[in-house]
């Protein structure tokens, strides 16, 4: 049997109430995880925790303090500290994720199959992207082995500059490049944020809440178009990516233009 940890980068921000928000959904997802499976660590980003201590559970908690991060360093960071550990496969959450099962015995065939695959990795399939069959939550849920941990790193894409949405492309990424290693997780688990029905957005959002989405999209359409073509991570990604969004312009049948690609 492989050893596992889960891996989760949490940010808790310091004003209230969406500190005790993120707490609480944070407590929530431990809980799950200790119910479902109590043997495996959990290896933990914690930024500005300060004083919270997260309440008991039967897994073994490894909880690195940082200050702020920002996600993509946060990502990253996850990902060094994973690989200085001895673990074969780490399965990621965000810390706000909600753990869903169709069956008894749904988080067991998830075990199951990832011990069947040592150099693979898995991602829950669901709502489609136009490169790449994932959710829109791309890293819950989703199990890497070492063996590729080990070779890509998380993409240099970071959605707080409105760059595009780094865990889309890293799945569109490793989904073209590593298709052999890759395998279907069973149907009958998935996950879903947000589901205590608070009104706590996610941080990052609230923060900026006038964020180009539109812009975001087709930073990361250009570059999961790329990487659907190329089998690989573009060298030159900056150049790929808007700052700015251009206007709505028309084509000389009068159609809407659409933003060219290349």
């Amino acid at each position: 049997m492989l050893k596992k940890c889960f891996g989760i980068p949490s940010w808790l921000p310091s004003a209230e109430p969406a500190r005790t928000q993120r707490q609480a959904r944070l407590n929530r997802l431990f809980e799950q995880l200790s119910t479902l499976w109590p043997d495996v660590d959990i290896l933990v980003i914690a930024q500005n925790w300060q004083d919270f201590k997260p309440n008991p559970i039967k897994n073994k908690l490894i909880i690195k303090n940082y200050d702020a991060l920002g996600i993509l360093k946060a990502r990253k960071t996850l990902h060094d500290e994973f690989i200085k550990l001895d673990y074969d496969y780490i399965i990621m959450f965000d810390d706000d994720a909600v753990i869903q099962c169709d069956n008894e015995h749904a988080h067991l065939d998830f075990m199951t199959e990832i011990d069947k695959h040592p150099n693979g990795f898995c991602f829950i399939h669901g709502e489609n992207s136009p490169y790449h069959p994932y959710v829109a939550a791309q890293l819950n849920l989703c199990a890497i082995s070492r063996y590729i941990y080990e070779k890509e790193q998380m993409v240099d894409i970071d959605p707080q500059k409105n760059e595009g949405f780094e865990d889309s492309i890293y799945s569109c990424l490793l989904h073209h490049k590593y298709s052999q290693q890759e395998f279907l997780p069973p149907v009958t688990i998935r996950t879903t944020q947000f589901g205590d029905n608070s009104d706590a957005p996610s941080t990052w959002w609230e923060q900026e809440a006038d964020r180009p989405v539109n812009l975001m999209l087709n930073n990361t359409h250009r570059i999961e178009r790329y990487i659907t073509e190329h089998k690989d991570f573009p060298v030159n990604y900056k150049s790929m990516i808007m700052h700015k969004e251009k206007p709505v312009t028309k084509l000389a049948d009068g159609r809407v233009g659409t933003y060219l690609y290349f």
